[in-house]
Order: structure tokens, then C-alpha cells, then sequence
């Protein structure tokens, strides 16, 4: 057998590969870089920019997405100051199984999968006292901090939410008792099971409301009330190992019913501003074109494709600046982009495309 041995050739990059390579990569931080590329490559390669533009308003959109996505409706509603809302709850799941002698009891609250919720006349009357009533509970002073409604009548959920707000009684749209004064009576947060929506309304001991959402019952389908209830049945509710574990299950409760509109929310929003940057991509594009329109500019050699790939090219670096920025300062996310971005455009327009004095 022969010793010698096959070598293995290597190959090397070609020299207009990587005179093209260092270009790509040069458009990341030189203007100049972006002019040249717009211009001398032609062809297929367009993709390359086209694409570069999308993904860079996917990232200046994307700190914006997350954030929609990852808010809790229940931190709304929990956060401090509380305004007795927890305690408020863990009173109205005590009383789903004690009366108010104390002697044991089965009212049955639940979330059909009709997705609205189940809670028979009975029941109802036996909570509240009244078909057409309200659950109320109350401070160690007997003052009124939480209530709970259910909306059996034939107003809509709207009207019924808004005659609550107006501290109206909303199974009548009419005014209620006036044996007590508003600061006395119509102040408690409350939580309201209608129709179709669920509402959670934190108040402060004022009666302005400062905290609150509406939200719905289709993922809260089957979620039983009593049945928790049940599960806490050996603790006091006035405890705060009750509270939490009541504080753990609404808040649960908040999010799931939150959420369908919170994603609609998020994509809506996101959407709203990617439409925008995409814009203002286009934008800066014709603006490039315009500028270099001039009889005596020699730059008016630049097709209206070329500037707008210049505007496209350009994109990606303030993305990838306003995508760092925006995760650090999710609020100021756009506004980062609109900075970074124009920036960027105005610095070109001003140093690379000046004419020659």
C-alpha cells in the first residue's frame, strides 16, 4: 500500500466574496457602507434589505409585545394599597358556606360552560337577603368596604356596571337608600358578576376609584367558588393565611379573565406601532430621494429603489439599539427607535449625501 497520503484542500473565500462580506457587515455602523451597497448590488440580493427592515421593526416592537404580555391584571387589583379588597373576598367566600350565625351552608357559585355564571335564585337571596340585593361586606366598625352584585335583571352588563359606579342600585337603575350618606354607604370596592363580564373595582375609602378591570368569563369556565370556599374550610377568614390563599385564587381568577382582551391588547398595540416604524422606514426612504433631486446635486443619479434601500439597510442597527433600550425602559421602546433612527437617517443625509461645496 502506498504511504502517501491524499491532502486535503481547503478553500479559501474568494476575494469579491469577502470584499462582499465586510460591505454586509459594514452597513451596521457605516452610513457610507449603506450607500454602497444600495448601489452596487442589485438582483436577488434586494431581498437582504427588504428582509433586514422587517425583522428590524419586529425588534423595535418586540420589548412593547412582551411587556403587554406579561402584565397580571390581579397587580392592579392587589397592589397596595389593598382598600380591604382581599379581606373584602375572603369575607364573601366565608359566607358562601357559614351564615352569619356561624351554622354551616352550601350556596353554589360557579362558572357555567355557557361562560357566565351559575348561581341560583335561592342562593342568591340566601347571601344577600333579596333576589334584587347585594352582597355587602362589612369593617370591624360595621361600615361598608366590599360588595358583591350579581347582575340577574334585564339591563346589560354596561348598564348594570354603570349604575354601581354611579352609586345607584343597579337592579332598580334608581337611587338607593338615602337613610345614610354617601361617604358612609357608597365608598366599598366591589366585585361584579355579570352577564357576560366580570368587573373588579378598587375603591378608596373617598369613593373614587382608583383601580379596576373588566374582564370575561371564558376561561373562567368551570371555576367553582364554593368549591374553593370548601378548601379553606378549617380557617378563620379573618387570618392572613386565609387572605393569601383568597388573594392567590382571585388573583388567579383576574388574570385568566383578563386575558383574552390583554392578548388582543398586546397584538393591537404592537401592531399599531410596527405600522408606524414601517412607515417611517418608507418615509425616510422618500425623503432620502427628494433630497437628492436637486439639478446641480450629483447625487440626483440615485433611483427612487436605491434610496429606499439605503433607508432599509440603515434600519437595523437603531433597532437593535432601541430593542436594548427597551427592555431597560419598556415605555420609551418606540420612542427609542423614532431617536435612533432618525438620528441615524439625519447623520447620512447631512454627511454622506451633502453635495460637494
Amino acid at each position: 500500500m502506498s504511504n502517501n497520503k491524499k491532502k486535503k484542500k481547503t478553500k479559501k473565500i474568494s476575494p469579491e466574496t469577502a470584499a462582499n462580506l465586510k460591505l454586509g457587515f459594514s452597513t451596521l455602523i457605516s452610513n457610507d457602507g449603506v450607500i454602497k451597497a444600495s448601489r452596487e448590488w442589485k438582483g436577488v440580493i434586494d431581498i437582504l434589505p427588504i428582509c433586514l427592515a422587517l425583522i428590524a421593526v419586529i425588534l423595535a416592537v418586540l420589548p412593547t409585545f412582551v411587556s403587554r404580555m406579561n402584565t397580571k391584571g390581579s397587580t392592579a387589583i392587589f397592589n397596595s394599597p389593598v382598600a380591604a379588597y382581599d379581606q373584602g373576598l375572603a369575607q364573601f367566600e366565608n359566607s358562601l358556606i357559614y351564615d352569619d350565625a356561624g351554622n354551616q351552608r352550601d350556596l353554589k357559585l360557579t362558572i357555567d360552560g355557557t361562560g357566565t355564571f351559575n348561581f341560583s335564585k335561592e342562593d342568591r337571596v340566601a347571601l344577600t337577603g333579596g333576589d334584587n340585593q347585594w352582597y355587602t361586606a362589612k369593617s370591624s366598625s360595621g361600615k361598608p368596604v366590599f360588595e358583591v352584585f350579581f347582575n340577574s335583571t334585564a339591563f346589560n352588563d354596561s348598564e348594570f356596571f354603570a349604575a354601581i359606579d354611579k352609586g345607584q342600585d343597579p337592579y332598580t337603575q334608581t337611587a338607593r337608600d338615602n337613610s345614610a350618606t354617601a361617604s358612609e354607604t357608597y365608598v366599598a370596592s366591589y366585585l361584579a358578576f355579570g352577564k357576560e363580564y366580570i368587573r373588579f373595582r378598587k375603591k378608596s375609602e373617598t369613593g373614587v376609584a382608583f383601580a379596576g378591570l373588566t374582564g370575561r368569563y371564558d376561561r373562567l369556565i368551570g371555576k367553582d367558588f364554593t368549591a374553593f370556599a370548601k378548601s379553606l374550610d378549617s380557617k378563620e377568614y379573618t387570618s392572613k393565611a386565609y387572605i393569601e390563599q383568597v388573594t392567590g385564587f382571585y388573583s388567579e381568577v383576574i388574570n385568566l379573565s383578563f386575558e383574552t382582551d390583554k392578548v388582543v391588547g398586546a397584538w393591537s398595540q404592537t401592531g399599531i406601532f410596527a405600522a408606524i416604524d414601517l412607515g417611517l422606514v418608507v418615509l425616510f426612504g422618500v425623503v432620502l430621494f427628494l433630497m437628492t433631486r436637486g439639478k446641480k446635486n450629483p447625487f440626483r443619479i440615485y433611483t427612487f429603489w436605491e434610496t429606499q434601500k439605503m433607508a432599509y439597510w440603515a434600519a437595523f442597527t437603531p433597532s437593535l439599539i432601541a430593542l436594548i433600550l427597551g427592555f431597560w425602559l419598556v415605555q420609551y421602546a418606540f420612542i427609542f427607535f423614532m431617536f435612533a433612527y432618525g438620528m441615524r437617517m439625519m447623520w447620512m443625509s447631512m454627511r454622506s449625501l451633502r453635495p460637494a461645496q
